[in-house]
C-alpha cells in the first residue's frame, strides 16, 4: 500500500463493508484509551513519549524516526531506568535475576501496554504502527468475558530501519473483545522502539449491528475480502490455567478400609529412585511441569506438593490466568517461601487484595524477596500485611503501584537492600523514613515519583544513612537539585547513577566533581543541557571503570570531549549522543569504525540525520 493511500485512508467515512455483510458490520477502530502499561519514557505530567500517545490515529506514520508524539517504553532492570533496547540493562552490576529462571519460556516479555477500544468486536486483524526500530512485539492478548485469550505469539526480531504496519495472523475468537494487551521483548533491537498507533479490525456482534446502520467508523486501512489466516503453530500452553484454578495438586485422601484403585501409570525404573532424588530433579521444573507431575499418580502428587519445591515462586509468566484462588491453593505448600514474584498479576480484579493479605499471613513469614510490579491489587492493606508478616525482606519491588496512601508503614522494615518504587505515589516524608530505617540499602529507584516534592531530601537521606549505596535512579525527578546530589558524595561505592531529565540539576554540571566516581560504571545525564565539556573532562580520569554513558540531549557537549571519553575510558561499551546538536552523523560513523567495541547510539527524526531535534523534544513544558 502506497504511503499516500495509507494517509488518505485515515479519514472518517461510512464503512462500505456494511453492504457486503448485512449481519456482521466490519468495524475498524484505533485505540480509545490506554488502560495500563509497564513503563513509559515520558513523565506523568508530560505528553511526550507517553503511552497515551497510542490513542487515536497515527501521528507520525509513515515517517520514520524518534518523535515525541509516539509511545516509548523504558526497561527497568534493577534500579537503572532507560529507554529499552538490547541487553545493556541486564549487564548492570545491580541487574535483577528471575526468582525461577526455569519458568522462562523461549519468548520472554519485558514490557506491556494494555489498550481499549470503544466497541467490542470479534477480532479479525490487529495492526501495530511501528515508526522506529520495529520488531519487539511478541504477544497479542484479548480480554474475554472471563479470561485473557492469546491471539498471536512470535519471536522478537529486528527488521531494519524502516516503518511498518505489523499485522500478524491472529487466532479467531468466538467471543467479542474491546481490550487488547501487547507484550514486547527488545533484546534484538539496536536502539529503542516507538509505537504510533494500534488498529483493531473486527466484526461487531450481530445484536449490535442493527443499531449501527447509520453510524460512522474508521476507514478500512487493510480491508480484504478473504478471511484472516488462523495462526499456525502452537499457542501459549494454557495448562497452567486449568491446573492452578482447579487446585494445583489437591491432596487425595482415600477413605478408610478402601483400596486405592487409581494408582496412575507405572513409572518403570524411575519408581526405584528414592524420594529425595526425585525431589532434587523436581527443583529444576517450572510451575507448569510441577502441575503436570501432580497429575501422574498419587506418589508424584505427594512429591509435587512438597514445600521444599516452593521456596521460590514466580507467577509473572502466568499473569493472564492467575486468579485469587491460586494464592489460596499455593499457600498450602509455601510454608518455606523465600522469594515471590506476582508482577503483572491481578489485572481487572482477577486477584482481590484480601487473598494477598491472607497469603502473606499464611506463607510470608520467611520472605526475603517480594516483587509486585504493576499489580492493581496492592492497596494499604497489602502494604501493612507486608510489614506485619515479612519482617526479613531484603528486596521489595512495587513498581507502578498507585492508589496507596500508607507508604510510610514500610519504614517498619529494617533489612531492605533493594527498593524499587518507580512511578509510585510515595511522598517525600515516607521515602525519607524508609531510607533512614534501612541503612543497608544498596539499590533504590524513585524515578518518576511525582508525589515526592523534594527529591533533595531523599538524596540527602541516602548520603547520610546508606554508605554502601550501589545504584540510585532519580529519573525525571524535577525537584532534584545540585544540593541533593552533593550528598551522594558520601556513597563511596556508587556504581550507577541516573539523573536523566532532572531539569533543576541541569543548569550546570559542576556537581559531577562532588561525586565519588571511582567505582562508577553507568552514568545517565539525559537532557541535562547545562553539562559541558569541562564537567566531563574532570570526570574522565576519576572514573576508570565507566562502561555506559548517556548524553542524550546534552546539547553543550562537543565531539572533542567524546573523542577523549572514547580514547581514555577503556571499559566503555555504550555511548549515547542522540540529540547532541554539536555532534554530526559523519563523526558518529567515524567513531564506530575506530571503536568497534563501543556501541555508539544516535537517534534521528527523518532521512536527514543532521536535522535539528523536534521542537517538542526541546520544550521544557512538555518534558
Amino acid at each position: 500500500m502506497q504511503s499516500s493511500d495509507i494517509i488518505s485512508s485515515l479519514f472518517w467515512f461510512k464503512n462500505e463493508s456494511e453492504e457486503e455483510d448485512k449481519d456482521h458490520l466490519i468495524l475498524e477502530q484505533f485505540v480509545h484509551n490506554v488502560e495500563d502499561f509497564s513503563s513509559q519514557y515520558g513523565s506523568e505530567i508530560s505528553v511526550s513519549y507517553t503511552a497515551f500517545n497510542l490513542r487515536g490515529p497515527p501521528s507520525n506514520f509513515p515517517d520514520y524516526g524518534d518523535y515525541p508524539q509516539a509511545f516509548v517504553m523504558v526497561k527497568v532492570i534493577a534500579t537503572v531506568l532507560h529507554r529499552t533496547y538490547g541487553t545493556w540493562w541486564e549487564e548492570a552490576p545491580s541487574a535483577q535475576k528471575d526468582y525461577m529462571p526455569q519458568n522462562a519460556s523461549s519468548i520472554t516479555s519485558q514490557d506491556f501496554v494494555e489498550v481499549s477500544f470503544e466497541k467490542a468486536v470479534y477480532p479479525l486483524e490487529v495492526s501495530i504502527f511501528e515508526t522506529y526500530n520495529p520488531g519487539a512485539l511478541v504477544r497479542i492478548w484479548a480480554l474475554g468475558p472471563t479470561a485473557w485469550m492469546l491471539l498471536w505469539e512470535g519471536e522478537p526480531e529486528y527488521v531494519g530501519d524502516t516503518p511498518r504496519i505489523f499485522s500478524p495472523p491472529i487466532r479467531q475468537l468466538n467471543v467479542p473483545t474491546r481490550i487488547l494487551r501487547l507484550e514486547f521483548n527488545h533484546k534484538l533491537l539496536p536502539y529503542y522502539t516507538e509505537l504510533d498507533a494500534v488498529l483493531l479490525r473486527g466484526r461487531q456482534p450481530a445484536n449490535l449491528v442493527k443499531h449501527m446502520r447509520n453510524n460512522f467508523s474508521y476507514s478500512s486501512l487493510f480491508y480484504k475480502k478473504t478471511q484472516p489466516v488462523v495462526e499456525k503453530g502452537q499457542l501459549m500452553n494454557r495448562i497452567i490455567a486449568s491446573n492452578l484454578h482447579e487446585n494445583i495438586v489437591p491432596q487425595i485422601v482415600a477413605p478408610r478400609n478402601q483400596k486405592q484403585i487409581d494408582t496412575g501409570p507405572p513409572l518403570g525404573d524411575f519408581h526405584q529412585l528414592p524420594d529425595e532424588t526425585i525431589l532434587c530433579v523436581m527443583k529444576y521444573l517450572d510451575i507448569q511441569s510441577l502441575c503436570r507431575c501432580a497429575q501422574v499418580n498419587r506418589h508424584f502428587n505427594r512429591l509435587a506438593s512438597d514445600c521444599i519445591l516452593y521456596r521460590s515462586i514466580d507467577l509473572r509468566p502466568y499473569w493472564h490466568c492467575v486468579q485469587s484462588q491460586v494464592l489460596a491453593t499455593l499457600s498450602m505448600r509455601c510454608k518455606f517461601l523465600q522469594k515471590l514474584d506476582l508482577s503483572w498479576c491481578g489485572s481487572h480484579r482477577m486477584i482481590q487484595p484480601n487473598y494477598v493479605v491472607n497469603f502473606l499471613k499464611d506463607s510470608g513469614a520467611e520472605l526475603t524477596h517480594l516483587r509486585m510490579n504493576c499489580c492493581k491489587f496492592v492497596d494499604n492493606s497489602v502494604l501493612r500485611a507486608i510489614v506485619d508478616t515479612s519482617t526479613s525482606l531484603q528486596e521489595l519491588c512495587l513498581r507502578s503501584v498507585v492508589g496507596c496512601s500508607d507508604w510510610i508503614c514500610l519504614s517498619a522494615l529494617k533489612k531492605l537492600k533493594r527498593l524499587d518504587l518507580y512511578r509510585t505515589d510515595i511522598t517525600t516524608s515516607a521515602a525519607v523514613a524508609i531510607i533512614r530505617s534501612n541503612p543497608g540499602l544498596r539499590h533504590l529507584n524513585v524515578g518518576s515519583c511525582k508525589m515526592i516534592s523534594s527529591m533533595d531530601e531523599v538524596a540527602i537521606a541516602l548520603g547520610g544513612n546508606c554508605p554502601n549505596l550501589v545504584s540510585v535512579d532519580f529519573w525525571k525527578s524535577y525537584s532534584l537539585t545540585p544540593n541533593g546530589i552533593r550528598a551522594l558524595g558520601n556513597c563511596k561505592n556508587l556504581q550507577e547513577l541516573d539523573v536523566g531529565w532532572c531539569l533543576q540539576a541541569g543548569g550546570s554540571g559542576e556537581w559531577l566533581s562532588w561525586l565519588s566516581v571511582g567505582e562508577l560504571r553507568k552514568l545517565f545525564l539525559g537532557a541535562l543541557r547545562g553539562v559541558c565539556d569541562r564537567d566531563l573532562r574532570s570526570l574522565i580520569p576519576r572514573a576508570p571503570k565507566l562502561a555506559q554513558l548517556d548524553l542524550l540531549g546534552v546539547r553543550a557537549v562537543t565531539a572533542d570531549i567524546c573523542d577523549s571519553i572514547l580514547a581514555e575510558c577503556k571499559d566503555l561499551r555504550l555511548l549515547d549522543v542522540s540529540f547532541c546538536d554539536q555532534i554530526q552523523e559523519a563523526q558518529v560513523i567515524e567513531w564506530r569504525e575506530q571503536y568497534p567495541h563501543v556501541s555508539i547510539k544516535r537517534s534521528f527524526q527523518s532521512a536527514n540525520l543532521n536535522t535539528a531535534p523536534n521542537p517538542l523534544f526541546l520544550a521544557p513544558s512538555l518534558e
